[in-house]
C-alpha cells in the first residue's frame, strides 16, 4: 500500500519498505522521483536544510558542500554530544539541538554532572 508524506516542497512516497523522494522541478514543475533509504526519508523531515541535502544527494549521489559555518556548528554539536553536561553548564548550547535530541542528551548531562 502506498503512503505519501508531504514536506515543505517535497513528498516522501512509501510503498511497502521502499521510499522515494519527489519534488517539482524545472520550468513546468514536472515531478522528479528518486529512490532513497528510510534513514534519508527521516532526515528529510528534520529541517528544510536536511530536506535540501537529501534531495541533492538523491539527484547527484553526492552530498552538497556545507558552508564553513555549518561545518563549525556540526563540530560543536559532535563535541557537546561527547560532553552533554555542557548543555547544562552553557544553556545557549541547547539552541544547536532539536527538542527530541535534547530529550536524549539532557538526562545524560545530569548523570554526568552527578559523578
Amino acid at each position: 500500500m502506498e503512503e505519501v508524506y508531504t514536506g515543505d516542497g517535497f513528498a516522501i512516497v512509501k510503498n511497502n519498505n521502499e521510499y522515494k523522494i519527489e519534488w517539482p522541478h524545472g520550468p513546468f514543475d514536472q515531478v522528479v522521483s528518486y529512490s532513497i533509504t528510510k534513514e534519508l526519508a527521516d532526515k528529510a523531515f528534520k529541517s528544510s536544510q536536511d530536506a535540501y541535502e537529501v534531495m541533492m544527494y538523491a539527484k547527484t549521489g553526492k552530498w552538497p558542500v556545507k558552508s564553513t559555518e555549518d561545518e563549525e556548528k556540526e563540530k560543536v554539536r559532535d563535541f557537546i554530544k561527547k560532553f552533554p553536561e555542557l548543555l547544562i553548564q552553557v544553556p545557549d548550547n541547547r539552541e544547536l539541538f532539536t527538542q527530541s535530541e535534547l530529550k536524549e542528551l539532557l538526562p545524560l548531562a545530569e548523570k554526568n554532572l552527578e559523578k
